[in-house]
């Protein structure tokens, strides 16, 4: 496969291109941060529950059933958008007409979301409303986001623009998440002071937000054109699950990816108890969340540099480690002093938080790019094209496993305590977090980034070589 006659993709192109990534990452964590807490809030908040408060078939509760089976689901249907996108043949491209149709639904069921029948009464019809939304937004989510991340590969002709569009990626996701964790607060708060109850004033700035994240998710559609920036596709010859088991018979690819579900199963957990780490474990107001969460943030964008620099010198597998390291070592030490949180333990768990900025850029940078090298190597190798079907194979697992994260946290919450008279689930999902993130520690060791890279590098120069055969 030769791609010396492929156009490279203008910088400002793959910046625009990053505004997918603020789209979806405005959505997701919208849903991931708030709903449990939307329909669940603890006590101290004064308002009803909007679902029952406990547990069906001995394990589920109502928003863990929600969570668990908008993730199945979704992950079911990824695989059969990968091989859709992957031979689809459209004068838009392969990737362009799934961005484009998913878009508005995906935006319309993040809203949809906060709007439950009974928004004043505890309602088992709210939690199966909970259940249709969340499954519904989580496949069209996968609709956009899959063949999004097949644009990586597709558009990153070198290793250097790889890593490029994984910062530019990681970047974007990060404004996203500051925009859910410091921005978002800061507007319910003020809806707040203007005399809205707490829940509409969380409706009103979620449409707001979703408005934005639509906004940017077309943006992203028209930031490349596939014939003139993409190889030009080769379809796999193989069915749907042969290809994806397949690529799950790759050692190096199963490697990474028990990687990274153990680590996403602890980043998940952190993500869904935020709030209740402000209000249980720091014992703060709602308010302190904007200064939590900027703070990690802030450590994060300032980290992006050297976690980018040391990708291209050193590889992406050893800050990697790094930031894998510092959150398991961060959250056994919250966890130790959630028992006894002093002014000078609130101190430094704040300061233990901030680092977790350094964990989050980058497993945002770097986990993506990373399987981009592995569907980049052996489209170069084989000639044949599915990058869309390594992020199905790799998302079917993540989804399932995320999908359990979740139902892990709803039932520590509701078994153990969500509030400051009983906080030990909230207490326990520390502990869970650390675990997890440790034993992806070890997986993500065992990755061969160094041979990968190699065969890599081999093949990426034979593909620009002239061609030696032309009329002299």
């Amino acid at each position: 496969m030769r791609t010396n006659n492929i156009e490279k993709l203008p910088l400002l192109n793959q910046w625009i291109w990053g505004f997918g990534a603020l789209g979806y990452a405005l959505l997701e964590r919208m849903l991931i941060t708030y709903v449990i807490f939307f329909y669940l809030s603890p006590q101290e908040y004064q308002v009803v529950d909007l679902v029952p408060d406990r547990i069906y078939l001995g394990v589920f509760t109502i928003l863990g059933m929600a969570l668990l089976l908008g993730r199945i689901v979704d992950g079911l249907v990824d695989p059969f958008i990968a091989a859709l996108s992957d031979k689809t043949r459209s004068s838009l491209g392969r990737r362009k007409p799934f961005m484009l149709a998913s878009a508005l639904p995906l935006s319309a069921m993040a809203i949809l979301i906060f709007y439950p029948p009974h928004l004043s009464e505890t309602s088992v019809v709210n939690g199966i409303w909970a259940c249709t939304i969340w499954t519904l937004f989580y496949i069209f989510f996968t609709t956009y986001i899959t063949t999004y991340f097949a644009l990586i590969p597709e558009l990153g002709h070198t290793n250097s623009i790889r890593i490029n569009l994984g910062t530019i990626h990681a970047l974007f996701v990060i404004i996203g998440m500051i925009a859910m964790t410091v921005v978002f607060p800061l507007i319910v708060a003020a809806f707040q002071k203007n005399g809205l109850p707490l829940r509409p004033a969380y409706q009103y700035t979620a449409a707001l937000f979703t408005l934005i994240a639509l906004l940017s998710l077309l943006l992203a559609t028209f930031s490349f054109n596939e014939k003139k920036h993409c190889v030009p596709a080769s379809p796999p010859a193989t069915g749907t699950w042969k290809s994806i088991l397949s690529i799950l018979s790759i050692k190096a690819f199963r490697t990474f990816l028990l990687g990274e579900l153990f680590f996403q199963f602890a980043i998940f957990i952190l993500n869904l108890g935020l709030l209740y780490y402000v209000v249980v474990i720091f014992r703060q107001e709602e308010s302190f969340l904007p200064i939590l969460g900027g703070l990690t943030i802030g450590v994060a964008l300032l980290s992006f540099p050297l976690v980018t620099k040391m990708a291209k010198t050193v590889g992406k597998k050893k800050p990697l480690l790094l930031g894998v390291a510092i959150l398991t070592a961060a959250c056994f030490i919250l966890f130790a002093l959630s028992w006894n949180m002093t002014s000078t333990a609130l101190y430094l768990g704040v300061l233990l938080f901030g680092l977790g900025g350094i964990s989050l850029s980058t497993c945002t940078i770097l986990t993506v790019p990373t399987y981009a090298d592995m569907a980049r190597e052996e489209a170069l190798r084989t000639g044949v094209q599915r990058e869309a079907m390594y992020y199905a194979a790799r998302n079917l697992p993540l989804k399932i496993t995320i999908a359990l994260a979740g139902a892990t946290f709803s039932y520590l919450i509701t078994v153990f305590g969500k509030d400051l008279a009983k906080p030990l689930g909230v207490q326990l999902s520390l502990l869970i977090v650390a675990v997890f993130s440790l034993i992806g520690f070890f997986f993500f060791a065992a990755y061969p980034e160094e041979r990968i890279l190699q065969q890599l590098n081999k093949y990426e120069n034979k593909a620009t070589e002239p061609p030696t055969n032309l009329p002299g």
